[in-house]
This record gives C-alpha cells, structure tokens and sequence, in this order.
C-alpha cells in the first residue's frame, strides 16, 4: 500500500470491550490515524461531526448494538458510503448475513489476529481510495460534458438569433422567465403540475433552442420587416417541425432517448400550441399540450409582446400582462397562469435587465 495512503487513512473503532479497543488501537496506530469509541452511541456522535475512512464496528453491544449502527450510518446520506468491518464472535451464517444485508463490506472473526486486521484493513482503504478517485474522475469529466453541452446549447441559440428579427436578448429572456416559472412549479408541488428538478433542469437549459427551427426558414420570410401574409405565416409555422426533425435526427443519430433531447423535442414542437387547440402545428388540446410547451408559451409570448420590432411598438408589462390574463383559458393554461402570477413580476425585471439595445 502507498504509504502517504496509510498515514493519512483514518479509522473509527467501535467496540464496548476496553481490552479490544486497546488491542486493535495498537495493531494500526503505525499505520493509521485511530479514533475509538466504546459504544454505539459514541460512534454516532463521533460521526456526526467526522468522516473516517474506515469503520471497524463490534455487532455484540448492549443498549445499541452494531446492527442498529450500521442501519443508521446508511441512512445517513453523508456517511453511508464509508466501508464498514465487523467484529464478531459469532461464526453463524444468519449474524454474517444480515451485516452484509445492512452494508457491511466485510468481517473479521474474534479473537482477533494483527496480521488478518492489517490485511483487511489495508485492502479496504486501498478499495475506498480508489473508488473516491474514480468518483472524482466520473465527476470531472460530468463537468466536462456538461460545460461542453452548455456552450454547444448557446452556439445553437446564436445561430437562430443571427438570422433572425429577434434577438438574442430574446432568447436569454426567454429562458430566464422558463426559470422562473420551472422554479415556482416546483415550490407549488399542485397536482398535475408538479415538475421534479431534473425534468426543470431540461427545460431550463433547452428553452434556449425553442425557435431552432427557424435555420430551415427562408431568409426573405424569417427577415422581412413586415407583417407576413397567410402563405409566408404557414411557412414560418413550419419551423417547429423543422426543428423537431432536427432533434429527432440528433436521437437516432445518437441513440440517445435522454430526458434533455425529449424535453428539447416537446419544446421546439409545442410552444405554439394553444389551450384551446387552434395552435400548431397539431393543434394539440389542453393537458395534450406538454408542460414544456405551456411553460415556453407563456415565456415567448412575453416576450414577443413587451419586445420593439420593425412593425410594432413593445407593449408595457402591465399591458402584455392584460393580454395573457385575457387569453388565459383560450391560448395559456388558465391553471398555469395562476400559479404563476405571483411570480410575473419577476418577468418584468428580467426583461429590464436584459432589454435589446436601441
């Protein structure tokens, strides 16, 4: 074993029986740094303010015994992984058994022998470093990923904005006004409506590519300065399909049906659709609409509404606001909107924050 591994490897034992704690103190204080503890209750007191790497655990102790120990150190999120040894006299299969079914890793038999603990010991430290070097690898190169997806996100989101009347302060507004949404979902916990992190962790991050279908538009519709007529809006309307195509070929390119490509696919195409099914492009009804695209719908039109264009002036908060109450129950999710009006007013702070410059 290395041996800056073993001086600095620490070691809990636990044991009521003095002569043992002695014994076994002597056989690894070269090695290792001990803690003792001569009761099951000591040991859950030493834990809740330490983290050894290793736990040497009598199971024969009166008032709290090892396996009451070991079930609370799992329970523990903090604790349970650290590797657990026992000690017992007891040479039956059913005491082994049930301290390997709690999540021991480990036993030793008593009387005790310095060379098996040594070994025992040695060999566990080595496996618990090299499993937390191996998480903090897995760890790293998570990070790395998912740095890596960030930027690929953002690149995408500036390829829409480049060719496009709206900006990418639309975008970046857009996403935060989903944030803010996500977030209140998720403290309001209402039935039909309840939205774990990861599912909001999804939507945050691919509220950004909403619009990614536009690359597919032509530019003397995606940039005219007017108003489009009814031929050139069915061409646009075409860009949630483009874009849900674009999605669709990433998964099967990369067989990969993850939970962030599926939330991206619902988002692209469903942000237009409308409570009432008179959106597109599948003129989906109600709660056949996915959340995502309900929470995208009011962020987009939010947006569209208070934002300056070519051919309209920006309305006020307080106006586009009467516009969403107005349409509640007919283009939103009359639910939706109000669970979320007491957050609204963060909108207008975000669209302050990041207005479009002149």
């Amino acid at each position: 074993m290395d041996g800056d591994l073993k001086h600095t490897a620490s070691i809990l034992l636990v044991d009521d029986d003095p002569t043992n704690l002695r014994f076994l103190q002597e056989v690894l204080k070269d090695d290792y740094k001990i803690y003792a503890a001569p009761s099951g209750e000591r040991a859950l007191r030493f834990l809740a303010a330490a983290e050894p790497n290793i736990i040497l655990l009598d199971i024969e102790m009166p008032n709290m015994n090892g396996y009451e120990v070991i079930r609370r150190i799992k329970e523990d999120t903090r604790l349970k992984s650290i590797p657990i040894i026992f000690l017992t006299a007891q040479e039956g299969r059913e005491k082994e058994q049930e301290a390997f079914d709690l999540g021991a890793v480990d036993y030793i038999l008593k009387p005790i022998t310095p060379g098996i603990v040594r070994s025992r010991v040695g060999l566990h430290v080595e496996l618990e470093s090299y499993r937390k070097d191996l998480e903090y690898k897995i760890d790293l190169r998570t990070r790395q990923l998912k740095l890596t997806q960030d930027a690929i996100l953002d690149m995408l989101a500036g390829v829409t904005s480049y060719r496009d009347n709206e900006t990418g302060g639309h975008i970046k507004r857009t996403t935060y006004y989903s944030e803010v949404l996500v977030n209140n979902l998720i403290k309001q916990n209402r039935p039909g409506y309840q939205i774990d992190e990861a599912y909001a962790r999804s939507i945050v991050k691919t509220a950004k590519l909403h619009d990614i279908g536009k690359v597919a538009v032509p530019d003397t519709i995606l940039l005219k300065p007017g108003k489009l007529n009814d031929e050139e809006f069915d061409k646009i309307k075409m860009h949630t399909i483009y874009g849900a195509r674009m999605i669709d070929d990433s998964i099967e390119e990369l067989g990969d049906t993850s939970d962030f490509l599926l939330t991206a696919r619902e988002i692209v195409i469903s942000h237009h659709e409308k409570w009432n099914g008179t959106g597109y492009p599948n003129k989906l009804k109600g709660a056949d609409i996915p959340l995502s695209g309900r929470i995208m719908a009011l962020s987009d039109v939010y947006d569209a509404l208070i934002s300056r264009r070519p051919y309209k002036n920006g309305f006020s908060h307080e106006d586009a606001m009467g516009i969403i109450y107005k349409d509640s129950g007919t283009h939103f999710d009359p639910v939706l909107v109000e669970l979320s009006s007491d957050c609204f007013p963060q909108f207008k702070e975000i669209a302050e924050r990041f207005k479009d410059k002149e």
